[in-house]
């Protein structure tokens, strides 16, 4: 048996959805994550990825958007197939850079993880409609900090082991 042999087909395409926690309260995200096996160990991706926000502390925006490129590395297991990864990003709405080192288990065509999304901080506009208790009041710029974790759950298409 070769094994430098490809034993998984090389293009994937992921959706994800997940349940954010940060203490600006996200409601939910989704992502979806084109990728290529470059070996059995060794993918490449980009991710595109979008999180709703329930309150709008420290800034006027109800969401939160990203696209950017991560890698996995895939440890030699039977049956499922754990992994870690890192990835960059570049967040909508001046919000610059963001990594996420990741880790996860695929089985057959579904998969689970837990991220950590650093988001470097920023200045946020924060208008006076969101400061209900004091009436009268003027906007401001305050520093925001919207890193989250994240538990995901998803499927891919392709991807998977050649039969």
């Amino acid at each position: 048996m070769d094994t430098n042999a490809q034993h998984y087909r090389k293009f994937l395409f992921a959706l994800d959805v997940g349940f954010p926690n940060s203490h600006l309260k996200p409601v939910g995200l989704i992502s979806m994550e084109p990728g290529y096996r470059i070996t059995n160990k060794f993918l490449v991706g980009l991710r595109m990825e979008q999180i709703g926000f329930l309150s709008t502390i420290g800034g006027n925006s109800a969401s939160l958007a990203s696209m950017g490129i991560n890698g996995h590395y895939y440890f030699p297991l039977e049956g499922v197939r754990p992994f870690v990864g890192l990835g960059i990003d570049n967040k909508s709405q001046r919000n610059g850079l963001g990594i996420y080192p990741r880790v996860g288990l695929e089985f057959g065509h579904m998969r689970i993880m837990i991220e950590y999304n650093w988001i470097q901080k920023m200045n946020d506009y924060v208008s006076p409609e969101f400061i209900p208790m004091m009436p009268g009041a003027q906007g401001h710029y305050e520093t925001v900090d919207k890193s989250y974790f994240a538990l995901k759950f998803g499927f891919f298409i392709g991807g998977g082991k050649k039969k």
